[in-house]
């Protein structure tokens, strides 16, 4: 009687699917590379809570700082440890970003980036 418990119980697992755990997708950030003392493309000025912000190519030794640190976490690039990271930002919640770039050589570029 148990064997044939156990083999119902299966059988409707089969049938009509076992539980799964619903997926989540984990998007690519938002990405600008930095060429020179330019942004080398189009710079997105939307994002979502949740999704980062990255600064690649000619990046190193330039700083991000914000005036709206409620709605975007600054990540500065550099040395950690043994590899070097980029630097970039994250979207904490909805609002008008207000992030500023500064290169080097003292450029400076304003991002206003909506949070949606």
């Amino acid at each position: 009687m148990n064997k044939f418990l156990l083999i119902l119980c299966v059988g409707l697992l089969v049938a009509c699917g076992s539980p799964t755990k619903p997926s989540t997708q984990v998007l690519p950030p938002h990405m600008v590379n930095i060429k020179g003392e330019a942004f080398d493309g189009a710079v997105p000025n939307t994002m979502k809570v949740g999704e980062y912000f990255v600064f690649t190519g000619d990046s190193k030794g330039w700083i991000l700082s914000t005036s709206t640190p409620e709605l975007v976490q600054i990540e500065q690039g550099g040395t950690k440890d043994t590899y070097e990271t980029n630097p970039g930002f994250s979207a904490l919640k909805t609002g008008d970003a207000v992030v500023t770039v500064t290169s080097p050589a003292n450029t400076v570029f304003t991002l206003t980036i909506t949070i949606e």
